[in-house]
């Protein structure tokens, strides 16, 4: 497991005269209260110097910022990383899950959040100052803090697609969201005098479009209609999307980051390795396969796993009982048929890595030592498992090795991507070059990175201690 390195980790100003932060943030899409992993991931990233953690209301259903609440208290409690050490920023815009049917409930009661974006069935949208205090009172809670460093609206530009798609005049459209921001705004800046957040800001998909775009958000008109403590923008920017440093986002030809820049802004940028191409997902890391490769594996590996997970269903799953609901023990070593769909789907690298991390690693990781510990006395089940790992190994090598050839090709098409987008980021991993080229980008002050493993956390300390203030 990585180990923490925390003098390595640069820091920078977010915005003018605000809090130093370090030059990639955690991001906390994806991220739930419920994985050890995510939870020692967060730990790693706080001890090694990532002082900056983004999350937001709707991540998880709220999980993500219970997670983040949760760590952060622990690290206080234990004087590892102080509190004010680090810089927490959420978001509040997005009604769904929990939020959606404390919604639908106030519409039954006659109680409605005003201001309302219904924009489909499972995902509707709301910036009224009504809202926004709610949502930041349970924010606080999950988070266990008095305060929040910073609250961002979270694409607030739901309100003009939808208005687009009901066929709203566009400069109609614009007045009453530019109001509603105002309005937000103007709440905004009250919370920030009450002392529960420090600044505000926007966090859009929708600054980095042309400024002719019918959902894009105006930097110049937002913050024309916002306060002092209006101090932060968050947009997406990697390799292939690389729109808001263009000069497409003000009339008079300037980007989104040079707005920023003029009106001393933090900027934090999200997607930094996951890009959309042609409706398509191109991730800027290379993916390592699940389990470490065997050469040449025997042509017999399948056959003699199929073996072992046929003996474990005989002979040691009916010692064992399962809980009401749960999945029954006889599969619990089955991977045989996942290894199967792998094949038969030709599915990526990263799909896999997903897979195997939430359904075959706990197995192996966990409950596997758990019955060598329970069944010690047994020395034929030692056996059995010694050769199912082993078994496993070899098959699995057999389906993924392919899948690793069309990786390395895919990564090195990639590498040719950051080489062209950011022509001094060179030397280190795939994803530690396009972090170091989106941090020489003028105007950026800190990436956000979704760190949900250790290793990932590795990744981007290494990359930051090469990647200067």
């Amino acid at each position: 497991m990585p180990q923490p390195h925390p003098t390595e980790v640069p820091r920078v100003p977010l915005g003018a005269d605000g809090p130093l932060v370090s030059r990639a943030g955690f991001g906390c899409y994806r991220v739930d209260d419920r994985s050890p992993v995510h939870r020692e991931a967060l730990r790693l990233a706080l001890l090694s110097g990532v002082n900056l953690v983004d999350t937001s209301t709707n991540y998880g259903d709220g999980h993500s910022e219970l997670l983040v609440g949760q760590v952060v208290a622990e690290l206080a409690g234990s004087g590892e990383v102080p509190r004010d050490g680090v810089v927490v920023v959420t978001k509040a815009g997005y009604v769904q899950g929990g939020n959606l049917r404390e919604a639908l409930r106030r519409q039954r009661e006659g109680n409605a959040w005003p201001e309302m974006t219904e924009y489909a069935r499972d995902c509707w949208h709301c910036v009224s100052p009504a809202f926004l205090g709610d949502q930041l009172t349970a924010s606080l809670g999950r988070l266990r803090m008095p305060r929040v460093d910073v609250l961002l609206l979270h694409n607030p530009e739901y309100f003009l697609m939808d208005a687009a798609h009901r066929g709203v005049p566009l400069g109609e459209a614009r007045d009453v969201f530019y109001d509603r921001l105002a309005r937000a705004f103007a709440h905004l800046e009250r919370e920030v005098a009450s002392g529960r957040i420090g600044a505000y800001g926007i966090s859009s998909n929708t600054l980095v479009v042309p400024h002719e775009s019918p959902d894009a958000v105006d930097l110049l008109r937002a913050t024309a209609a916002a306060g002092p403590g209006f101090r932060v923008v968050q947009l997406p920017m990697n390799p292939l999307e690389l729109g808001a440093r263009e000069p497409i986002h003000t009339v008079d030809g300037r980007s989104v980051l040079d707005v920023a820049r003029e009106r001393e802004l933090g900027v934090l940028v999200n997607r930094p390795f996951n890009a959309f191409r042609g409706g398509r997902l191109a991730r800027f890391a290379r993916v390592e396969p699940p389990v470490p490769l065997v050469p040449d594996p025997p042509p017999d590996a399948r056959e003699a796993l199929r073996a072992l997970e046929a003996e474990w269903a005989r002979s040691y799953a009916p010692r064992l009982s399962a809980g009401q609901g749960s999945e029954p023990p006889e599969s619990f070593f089955s991977v045989s048929p996942l290894l199967q769909e792998i094949e038969r789907r030709g599915v990526d690298l990263a799909a896999v890595r997903d897979v195997w991390a939430s359904t075959v690693a706990p197995r192996l990781e966990e409950l596997l030592p758990q019955l060598r510990q329970l069944l010690a006395r047994d020395s034929a089940f030692g056996a059995w498992a010694d050769a199912f790992e082993r078994r496993l190994g070899e098959a699995a090598s057999a389906v993924l090795a392919p899948l690793v050839a069309r990786e390395e090709k895919r990564a090195a098409e990639l590498e040719e991507t950051v080489t062209a987008a950011f022509h001094g980021a060179r030397g280190g991993t795939l994803s530690q070059r396009t972090l170091r080229g989106l941090l020489e980008t003028p105007g950026v002050t800190s990436v956000l990175v979704g760190m949900r493993r250790p290793e990932y956390v590795g990744d981007v300390v290494g990359g930051l201690a090469e990647a200067g203030p």
